[in-house]
């Protein structure tokens, strides 16, 4: 949880103002669908089983997912950190996220939903998860709009 909020300190993640309280943010990660991706540092040993551990990681990234289970997602408070970001993490974090919730492992998804206020940002998500631009919210306090997406992915006609 220190990552988390170390990284919610960041200016990158302008969503969030300050670290939350840590009993508030161990409430929103395990009130939630948590990913994360993590960097091995321990040094490599050949003849060594691979077993991570917290002493020996270092998260780096996250993508959160309110949700209910089986009908309803809502996709928050996703980054790589910016030393970290140009290979792929991002992509393959939340292309984790999309596989969770593909038809195959959550066929009554009715809604998937998501803000975000940038323009590529909305490209790559309407690939990943069919979401669409639904709406958009001024955010005078934060400096920038955010644009709502949402899609029906799995939505029963």
């Amino acid at each position: 949880m220190k990552a988390v909020n170390a990284a919610f300190e960041q200016d990158f993640v302008y969503w969030v103002k300050e670290p939350f309280p840590e009993d508030v943010l161990s409430q929103m990660l395990y009130g939630s669908l948590s990913f994360g991706v993590y960097r091995w540092t321990k040094p490599a040993q050949a003849e060594e089983p691979v077993s991570p551990s917290p002493e020996d990681t270092e998260q780096i990234g996250l993508a959160r997912v309110v949700t209910d289970g089986c009908s309803f997602a809502y996709l928050s408070d996703t980054y790589v950190l910016p030393h970290y970001q140009g290979h792929g993490l991002g992509s393959w974090l939340v292309g984790c996220v999309a596989a969770t919730f593909s038809k195959e492992n959550m066929p009554y998804l009715r809604r998937i939903m998501l803000l975000t206020d940038d323009e590529r940002m909305q490209g790559f998500y309407a690939k990943m998860f069919g979401v669409k631009v639904v709406g958009r919210e001024e955010r005078k306090d934060m400096g920038r709009d955010l644009v709502f997406m949402c899609a029906r992915p799995h939505a029963q006609s």
